[in-house]
């Protein structure tokens, strides 16, 4: 079972009571896979495992019955190296996105914003032969980076901004971490740079958009800022997003779907190249 697809549900929490009902039923009647319920007042998250196929119908349905609520599908199939998005309104897909990776490892990502909206951390990471790496973004600062050797050993690399070059590093040792600024740039070779580069836009083209983008491209962004109260920075969290992925976590908001073994990647971004970019800006 590598298809694991999890449907959240968001809107008026009366009206999440009686979807979940009418949703229910029709899963119940087409006695298909199992599923989980991991449901909050304000919002409803079902977590299917499965061999082929996200039960789609159901939802749709539903959906129809309830046009003010969202239903936001988020899957993984890492046998065959594919992960997508989809959201669906009134019974209609009014959005969706795939991307590929290789097979066997999936694409992983953390994101953190403040309670005014501010980006504080995004990343979005996945295995490269022996390493992990990615793209981390924040409301001011972006880069490339690499992760080599196990969580209290190893190694990370990032670059300035998206150069095609490593710039800093931090040798971890014992779970401490030392900076070194590279005296000279390493380049980062062609294929992982390509590979880099396509996890950065896909990234950055589902979750943000930027304050320098042309007004009559992002004018509705602009606009949904201002309503909500939201300043605007070099980089911003799509409002859909903002409204209805990420969750209240501890006075801020989070999404995160690194596993329990994967969790020291983020917390080192946080903890290094976070930190080390923090300090400069101070």
């Amino acid at each position: 079972m590598s298809l694991v697809a999890t449907i959240t549900v968001s809107g008026d929490p009366q009206l999440l009571r009686e979807y979940r009902g009418q949703v229910n039923r029709l899963l119940d009647e087409e006695a298909g896979d199992s599923y989980r319920e991991l449901h909050t007042p304000e919002r409803l998250e079902y977590e299917f495992k499965l061999r082929a196929g996200i039960p789609f119908p159901p939802f749709v349905t539903a959906s129809q019955a309830f046009p003010d609520l969202t239903v936001e599908v988020q899957w993984n199939e890492s046998a065959v190296g594919k992960s997508g998005h989809a959201i669906i309104r009134n019974g209609v897909l009014a959005e969706q996105a795939a991307q590929s990776y290789a097979p066997g490892g999936a694409v992983m990502h953390e994101v953190r914003a403040g309670a005014d909206g501010r980006l504080e951390l995004a990343v979005i990471c996945a295995r490269w032969r022996e390493s992990w790496h990615g793209y981390v973004i924040t409301a001011d600062e972006h880069a490339f980076f690499r992760l080599m050797g196990p969580a209290n050993s190893g190694e990370l690399s990032a670059s300035d901004g998206v150069d095609p070059e490593w710039a800093e590093r931090w040798t971890v040792e014992s779970g401490e971490a030392v900076y070194a600024e590279l005296a000279t740039p390493e380049p980062i070779s062609e294929d992982e740079l390509g590979d880099l580069d396509r996890l950065a836009q896909e990234f950055s083209g589902e979750w943000v958009w930027f304050e320098e983008s042309p007004p009559e491209e992002t004018a509705v962004e602009r606009q949904r800022y201002e309503t909500y109260g939201y300043p605007v920075h070099a980089a911003n969290l799509r409002s859909e997003k903002l409204r209805t992925v990420l969750r209240p976590d501890n006075g801020r908001l989070a999404f995160g779907s690194f596993a329990e073994d994967t969790r020291w990647i983020p917390e080192l971004l946080l903890r290094c190249w976070l930190r080390s970019n923090t300090s400069e800006a101070k």
